[in-house]
């Protein structure tokens, strides 16, 4: 075999190094060091710091502390560092953790452990004391620099609102886009407060349920961009409206220089940088904003007619009944539908006039319609009930629906056919005929007026003492029957819920397994992205529906409290935080994560697992 220059470089290096560790005898350090500190001592109440755990030497099993008077914004990082002393060769593993207090007081981080030489090793205890405010941030400004941050700012994540229109007229729809850019990674943007929309009707558009990632350059930076929200807004009052800004919060990651002893000798063996170990991450809490965004909004044209109620757009009117020829007090069906493209949700019925004799209701409104770029497309139908009381033919006259056409600037009317309906004689009509009423239109007209019977009557004498009656032991005995019947009511009603609950905690592994079986199917269609949504999915509604939290309390706060009081162990509970974490990345970072969707997929098949052990135990 013919090797190259290069191959024979390589192999003779390799050769040296190893020559090299033969000859300083003792590769790591013998005795294990394991200490533990923390950033800052005294934070502010709004403000994060960072505790790190060094651990050097032969150790296993790592027993986080418990952290539950903060909240773990990110953690455990993981950074190794390599070191040559005295002709020895020593490593030394950090582990951090990002924290931000959650009230003032002063505080004690409790011990974390390690297995070292088959014993349990203690690190030492850290106090933190949290007072009101940023103030030690303030006083720690000049020396820290970015560090509080780890360097990121709105030049690395911001949002921008846009619009398709800057001047429309009062109800013409108005589009706005929420395009998220960063160039670092980043996990979920949270909508911290949302934009109230003053002066507007506003409806989402439907987006795609995966978020496509383009590549935007923004003065000269190539950013990463996401679609994360589309909206219409339909303008109700006239003069100069303002769109708030949205504001957001994520956990971002930004690379970190660290010194020179983290370089790594055996990196090229693993077909990576031997430098690669001299750079790691920190994750932070970052906030940001979208952009305001001023509307002009335009009072209509003046020459309005009668029948205008304030529709916009492209709109089509059309109406029908369901019968020309019926019985008296029979009823009618009268649909006036608009469709078209426009604010049709606001759009108000037309006004009809029905002819004296004919009893009409309000109507029954049904809506079917869409968000889009040009407003609301579909229909909207206005469906009335009339009842023809008399004889005769009745005439309603067309039905005018009046709307602004965008396009020609103009007011646009649209009329109806005439609708006659011819109405015979029913059974049982009420008339006006000049005879005299019968005996059977009496029964049927008034039900509160009989007519006169003209038989001899039948009375029966009723008697005076109503104690001991019938009605009497009745009375007596309803409410007995009555609170007999509300404590049965009430057992079962909690027998229901009950067992609902106890469903939902059972088949809470199921569920979760088939979610990662879909995700299973996704990773052999090489649909990445897609896997990383359907695991997130599987690990939060796991722990929905096992703790019966509900989705709208789901957070990792919450959740981390509450498998602590389930005796949940902070290694399982910590696994379960970072692969959801890498989920999040996996979907908004760049670069996303080292974790291959194979192993992740893997990982959670095991954790929950995992947890189902614990929780049961």
């Amino acid at each position: 075999m013919i090797l190259s220059k290069n191959n024979k470089n390589i192999i003779k290096n390799t050769a040296l190094i190893f020559c090299f560790l033969l000859l300083t005898g003792k590769t790591y350090s013998q005795t294990p060091f394991f200490s533990a500190t923390a950033s800052k001592s005294t934070v502010g109440l709004n403000e994060q710091f960072q505790i790190s755990f060094s651990i050097s030497g032969s150790v296993r099993s790592f027993q986080a502390p418990n952290l539950s008077d903060f909240s773990v914004l990110s953690g455990p990082n993981q950074s190794t560092s390599m070191e040559f002393s005295n002709g020895s060769l020593s490593q030394t593993l950090t582990l951090s953790y990002i924290l931000q207090p959650k009230v003032e007081g002063n505080f004690k981080i409790g011990p974390a452990s390690i297995e070292a030489n088959g014993k349990r090793v203690a690190s030492n205890v850290i106090n933190i004391t949290v007072v009101k405010g940023n103030a030690a941030a303030q006083n720690n400004k000049g020396q820290q620099g970015n560090d509080d941050d780890g360097g990121i700012s709105d030049r690395n994540i911001f949002v921008r609102a846009t619009t398709n229109k800057s001047s429309v007229y009062l109800g013409e729809a108005v589009v706005v886009n929420f395009k998220l850019y960063t160039n670092v990674s980043m996990s979920s943007p949270v909508v911290t407060k949302m934009s109230e929309f003053n002066g507007f009707w506003n409806k989402d558009i439907e987006m795609a349920s995966q978020i496509t990632k383009e590549v935007e350059n923004v003065n000269g930076i190539n950013y990463n961009t996401y679609q994360i929200r589309k909206i219409v807004l339909f303008p109700q009052q006239t003069g100069n409206l303002t769109i708030d800004p949205t504001e957001y919060e994520t956990v971002a990651r930004s690379t970190v220089k660290s010194n020179n002893r983290n370089f790594d000798p055996f990196g090229f063996f693993q077909g990576g940088d031997p430098f690669a170990a001299m750079q790691g991450y920190k994750d932070v809490k970052f906030n940001f904003k979208s952009n305001s965004i001023k509307i002009n909004v335009r009072e209509f044209p003046s020459n309005a007619p009668a029948s205008f109620n304030g529709a916009v757009g492209k709109i089509n009117l059309d109406a029908s009944i369901d019968k020309n020829s019926v019985k008296a007090n029979e009823p009618v069906s009268l649909k006036v539908k608009i469709s078209g493209t426009g604010n049709l949700k606001l759009a108000e019925a037309p006004e009809i006039k029905f002819p004296q004799d004919i009893e009409s209701y309000d109507p029954k409104i049904t809506e079917n319609l869409k968000a889009n770029s040009e407003g609301l497309s579909g229909a909207k139908t206005f469906e009335y009930l009339i009842i023809p009381r008399h004889e005769g033919s009745y005439t309603i006259e067309p039905i005018i629906f009046t709307y602004f056409d965008l396009d020609k600037k103009q007011y646009i009317t649209q009329r109806s056919n005439t609708f006659t309906i011819n109405v015979t004689k029913g059974n049982g009509e009420q008339t006006f005929a000049s005879t005299a009423p019968t005996k059977s239109e009496f029964q049927v007209i008034g039900k509160d007026i009989r007519y006169i019977k003209i038989q001899q009557p039948d009375f029966t004498l009723a008697s005076d003492n109503f104690y001991g009656s019938s009605t009497f032991y009745a009375l007596s005995i309803s409410p007995i029957v009555l609170f007999m019947g509300l404590l049965f009511y009430r057992k079962r009603k909690e027998e229901i819920y009950g067992n609902a609950g106890l469903l939902r905690i059972k088949n809470a592994t199921n569920v979760a397994k088939k979610r990662l079986i879909s995700a299973d199917k996704l990773l052999n269609e090489q649909k990445n992205a897609l896997v990383y949504e359907e695991i997130s999915k599987a690990l939060w509604g796991y722990v929905s529906d096992k703790l019966t939290i509900p989705l709208a309390d789901l957070s990792k706060e919450t959740v981390t409290e509450i498998l602590f009081k389930h005796f949940v162990t902070n290694t399982t509970v910590e696994e379960f935080m970072s692969t959801l974490q890498i989920c999040e990345f996996a979907r908004y970072g760049g670069s996303d994560t080292t974790s291959e969707p194979k192993q992740v997929y893997e990982r959670a098949l095991s954790l929950i697992t995992k947890l189902e052990g614990e929780l049961k135990a």
